[in-house]
């Protein structure tokens, strides 16, 4: 004969992902460790924990559950640190496309002893155009390499290394970022 013990329910602590004023946030369902998952249903595109509390009817939704405190805390605590990095992705990724930009048009102009490379571009998100400047050869050589430099980071944005002619820029695309010493360019992956 076999004897079975009444099953007795596992206590603990609830957790749920909850829309904030600047995205999704992972916080406490109840504070108290009397919460019991009693079934998982579904709501919208995921599964949720249906949870009791004690013999108290059917109450909430969740979308984790933890036995005890410290588990729940340290779960909520990397979900909210993953929140916020898929919001400052998303913020950076949104930046770069209102920063996109086309190169439309180059020229080469030589003026006594400098050569520079005007590069024109349009940027996709609102259509605006502006001109980059790049001064290849100067007698300053701090100036002169700053170009150097600047035009180098422009070529690894738009995927060349090195170039024959200014014409093998156009069409080609690319993000960038001002900060306060100038402008940063970068790749840009369209989303």
């Amino acid at each position: 004969m076999r004897i079975s013990e009444p099953q007795r329910p596992v206590h603990g602590y609830g957790l749920f992902l909850y829309r904030s004023g600047d995205g999704d946030t992972c916080g406490f369902l109840d504070g108290s460790p009397v919460l019991v998952p009693t079934s998982i249903e579904k709501d919208q595109n995921r599964r949720r924990f249906r949870f009791s509390e004690g013999r108290r009817p059917l109450r909430t939704l969740g979308d984790i559950f933890c036995p005890d405190m410290q588990t729940a805390g340290f779960v909520r605590e990397a979900i909210n640190e993953k929140l916020q990095r898929e919001r400052e992705e998303k913020i950076e990724r949104e930046l770069d496309a209102a920063n996109a930009f086309q190169v439309t048009r180059t020229n080469v102009t030589r003026r006594r002893l400098y050569l520079f490379v005007h590069v024109d571009v349009v940027f996709l998100a609102s259509g605006k155009t502006d001109t980059f400047s790049f001064a290849l050869e100067a007698p300053s050589r701090e100036l002169r390499e700053d170009a150097q430099r600047e035009f180098g980071q422009l070529l690894r944005a738009v995927g060349l290394t090195e170039i024959e002619d200014s014409d093998e820029l156009l069409g080609r695309t690319a993000t960038l970022e001002r900060r306060n010493e100038g402008v940063v360019f970068k790749r840009w992956v369209a989303a």
